[in-house]
């Protein structure tokens, strides 16, 4: 579904991505973890199209990518919902779910009904507008915003981070059905050890810009913790 080969980006003479490399299988959810300015965030910018690469590609669906702008990544069936949520926060939540039908690869002219499926709550509140929510509440409303389009890779950014314990465990949950029941590829950065393993089926750890080490979430070991995770 997704390859990533030899990515290197560099901000003036600083190279944050120094090669980064990894696969994400068709329906698997994998988890990028690392510490704190390792590159994950550029690699996801990266994949969105939202920063350019010097040198590398990206490939989806055995499709490379890599020149491709955002807009055009997102009709072919890439979602994101970044760091920080970004949603609208003076649009209602129905005109914030409505903002992803622009990446829709069809002429789909209201939200997909499934949205509501697994985001019952966005629902409830589609007359309230996206700054009245909750943490949870919005970044829920980030992940449905995505998943309007039909993606077939979900690309999030820490989706958890900041929000309370019952809504991560909620959210991990959705993108856990998500995958199993609708074939969706997930890739998701997450810094918390514990939620990864609940929330990934893979792993790829980052470290100084590079992939320095992937595999399936049941080889994730201490002593790999330790060295690459700890702090």
């Amino acid at each position: 579904m997704l390859s990533v080969e030899g990515l290197v980006q560099c901000y003036g003479e600083s190279n944050i991505l120094r090669g980064a490399t990894f696969r994400a299988g068709e329906g698997r959810r994998l988890c990028l973890m690392g510490r704190n300015g390792v590159g994950k965030t550029t690699l996801m910018k990266c994949l969105m199209g939202l920063l350019p690469v010097r040198r590398g590609r990206v490939l989806f669906k055995g499709r490379d990518v890599t020149s491709l702008a955002p807009e055009r990544r997102a009709r072919l069936g890439i979602g994101y919902v970044p760091q920080g949520r970004q949603i609208f926060p003076l649009l209602t939540v129905e005109e914030n779910l409505k903002t992803g039908l622009a990446a829709c690869k069809g002429r789909a002219k209201g939200i997909p009904e499934p949205v509501y499926f697994y985001f019952p709550v966005l629902k409830e509140m589609l007359r309230r507008r996206g700054g009245d929510l909750s943490g949870g509440q919005q970044q829920q409303l980030a992940v449905a915003r995505a998943l309007v389009a039909d993606p077939g890779l979900l690309i999030l950014d820490e989706p958890t981070e900041g929000v309370q314990p019952n809504v991560v465990d909620e959210i991990v949950e959705i993108l856990r059905r998500l995958s199993a029941e609708t074939g969706v590829t997930v890739v998701h950065v997450e810094q918390k050890v514990p939620v990864a393993r609940k929330a990934g089926d893979d792993y790829a750890i980052m470290e100084r810009g590079a992939v320095v080490d992937s595999g399936e979430m049941a080889g994730l070991s201490e002593e790999k913790i330790r060295s690459f995770l700890s702090v």
